[in-house]
């Protein structure tokens, strides 16, 4: 009995600490408990930890893990998913399910070079540059500075320093990188000195913000919660780090930039949503398949946004129906390639989220602008949950067991 509850835990540990919801840790751990012929189980997920009781004839176990700060593993998580739903029923044993976790664990992690996921980075964040409306050439020192602090934020996790600490230093660089860059340009303008900005937004936790909002839609309060405060605090490390070197260097605040809609604007901004998505997907530690997938997905979801701003609908209701789309077509895509669907849906939902507005919240702030700073606040914290609307109406509509609350059936004869 205590072999195969500790394997029905190692599953559900290395699914939390790759960053799957709460829903999608506790059954597969139910399934995985049903598999190894256990007559129920009781899960509570946490932050980072994971507490699971098994029951058979009358007797119990009770085992918990206290585990690392939840990262990002796409891979991981399609692989345990795939395991989990497709082919767990096949292992009776407690040394099988071990073995093939051991073999999941061998996944590399992450799966790109630090250079490659460097290079992700800046291609994201360039991205975000002309979505934002900033110049080509903007873009391309945007590439340079977030790149550079990707590299130095990969070196400084692996040395294990303090999450916080790691957006810090990495934030600063990307910022003053930036900045030293706009100056070496001649007769450079407030549009390109104000571009750090966009440099600094791939450190934005856009996979555990939607999760836990996810997690949070379900009432699993036990994860959503801290998960929740966890992406905050490191949202507004980033942004006080950059808010506070803007101050010392008087860096201008990002222009609001109203762009004429034209056929170039929206090819521009195809492209650049699918680099974008896609760079946030390799962050992530997404395979290849997974990364194109998500990236088309970003692509026809966002644009299909910037479509309906210019078309005069609701900036709220825009994000709403754009996140909606992400969601039904990440079902369908989940469908036909086997992927989980928040490995591909969260990704294109990142690219959503407004950086810019999150810093001008801040920057209204610091400068005594109290009203202007709430405006913007309750701009973002609406956009974010529009955004966690889309995806969770999609969800319901989809995902029956998601919707109806349906349980493991232990009584299942699994033969």
């Amino acid at each position: 009995m205590d072999a195969e509850a500790s394997a029905a835990l190692r599953l559900g540990s290395l699914l939390l600490t790759s960053g799957a919801p709460a829903y999608r840790v506790t059954r597969a751990v139910k399934r995985c408990a049903r598999a190894l012929g256990f007559d129920d189980a009781d899960v509570i997920v946490g932050l980072d930890t994971l507490t699971c009781t098994f029951h058979r004839d009358g007797r119990f176990r009770t085992l918990a893990a206290v585990l690392p700060v939840p990262g990002v593993n796409a891979s991981r998580i399609e692989a345990l998913e795939n395991f989990s739903r497709h082919d767990l029923h096949q292992y009776v044993t407690a040394a099988q399910v071990e073995a093939m976790l051991d073999e999941i664990e061998a996944i590399p992690a992450p799966r790109w070079s630090p250079p490659g996921m460097a290079l992700a980075a800046g291609i994201a964040c360039g991205g975000f540059a002309i979505l934002n409306h900033f110049s080509l050439l903007t873009a391309a020192l945007v590439v340079i500075a977030a790149g550079a602090g990707q590299f130095v934020r990969h070196r400084l996790a692996a040395r294990r320093l303090l999450q916080l600490g790691v957006v810090t230093v990495a934030g600063a660089v990307s910022t003053l990188l930036f900045l030293l860059l706009s100056l070496a340009v001649p007769g450079a303008d407030t549009q390109l000195a104000a571009g750090f900005v966009p440099a600094i937004l791939y450190l934005i936790p856009g996979f555990p913000l939607f999760v836990a909002m996810n997690d949070l839609s379900r009432f699993d309060f036990s994860a959503g919660i801290p998960r929740l405060f966890f992406a905050l605090e490191v949202i507004v490390a980033m942004m006080l780090t950059v808010a506070v070197i803007a101050m010392i260097t008087d860096a201008p605040e990002p222009p609001l930039v109203d762009a004429t809609p034209s056929p170039t604007f929206y090819a521009a901004a195809a492209i650049a949503s699918f680099l974008s998505v896609g760079g946030f997907a390799i962050l992530f530690n997404a395979s290849k398949r997974m990364a194109l997938l998500a990236a088309s997905l970003g692509t026809v979801a966002n644009v299909l946004r910037l479509v309906l701003l210019d078309a005069g609908v609701e900036f709220f209701l825009a994000c709403f129906l754009g996140t909606l789309t992400i969601g039904l077509l990440g079902w369908a895509l989940g469908q036909r390639f086997f992927v989980p669907r928040s490995t591909v849906t969260i990704p294109a939902t990142v690219v959503m989220i407004p950086g810019t507005t999150i810093y001008a919240a801040l920057q209204q702030f610091t400068s005594g602008e109290v009203t202007g700073g709430i405006s913007a606040t309750t701009e973002v914290v609406l956009a974010v949950l529009f955004l966690a609307g889309g995806l969770s109406v999609a969800r319901l509509v989809t995902d029956r067991n998601w919707a109806l609350q349906r349980h493991i059936d232990f009584e299942t004869d699994l033969s």
